[in-house]
């Protein structure tokens, strides 16, 4: 557990570093994250009758029932979760510091819903502390523009959640020569994380130019369902497969 001492100054970032379970946030972490006794861990304060009262006017002004706001995951990995606003009323009962910040963080989210280029700045800034060069973040940022309209085209298209994921791994196959899993084995990424977040940028590029032809067909084609779909895929992706081939032949 981190020392108070160690961490007078929190990560501005917090937020992105604390575990979630859909749209709830991980209370654990932010206990860890303030290096806080025993005493103030999630399952005491949780049990406060305060913080029960507190759950009870949340789950009445969201018309929710009080279970639907708090998760407890058994095992190595688990925790307690809690809705942002619990989480918000932790991290101030926690520690000052780690509250203002906690909070000024949230509403930064806010303006970010009304300000778009606000989130952008931020996800470039951290793109740039994990390394990254303005080239390969230009390219990552168009790719997301690429796959949003990829997906809401096979939405249109009939396609659902599965079919999402089927068209993903078409274009995958030829081109890494497997599924996600075998992409994320290949390039060593872990499975928490994001994997057109750790590619190089030619493949990055590959993936985005071969949604942009699978989106081209499935729209002038008039395709429709997964399996249509899914062969738009595959087909825009041994296209670009092709095309790669070539350039590293004649680029040796």
């Amino acid at each position: 557990m981190a020392k108070k001492n160690e961490i007078r100054k929190y990560d501005a970032n917090i937020l992105s570093n604390i575990g979630k379970e859909g749209e709830m946030l991980s209370l654990t972490d932010l206990w860890k994250a303030a290096g806080s006794v025993e005493s103030k861990a999630p399952k005491h304060w949780l049990g406060n009758e305060q913080t029960k009262g507190f759950i009870h006017a949340l789950s009445k002004f969201l018309k929710v029932t009080d279970s639907y706001l708090i998760k407890i995951k058994r095992g190595k990995s688990g925790g307690s979760y809690g809705h942002k606003q619990i989480a918000l009323e932790y991290a101030q009962y926690l520690d000052q510091d780690l509250g203002v910040l906690v909070n000024e963080v949230f509403f930064q989210r806010i303006e970010e819903e009304n300000n778009p280029d606000l989130a952008i700045d931020r996800g470039i800034r951290g793109y740039k502390r994990q390394g990254r060069t303005d080239k390969w973040i230009a390219k990552r940022l168009e790719g997301k523009g690429i796959r949003n309209t990829f997906t809401s085209i096979l939405a249109a298209h009939g396609c659902g959640k599965e079919g999402y994921r089927n068209c993903t791994n078409a274009i995958y196959q030829p081109l890494f020569g497997g599924t996600s899993n075998v992409v994320r084995q290949k390039y060593g990424i872990e499975k928490s994380k994001s994997i057109r977040d750790n590619l190089p940028m030619l493949e990055l590029q590959a993936i985005s130019f071969s949604e942009a032809l699978a989106s081209d067909d499935i729209e002038k084609n008039d395709r429709h369902g997964d399996a249509q779909c899914e062969v738009s895929a595959r087909n825009a992706a041994n296209v670009v497969k092709d095309a790669l081939m070539k350039y590293k032949r004649i680029s040796i």
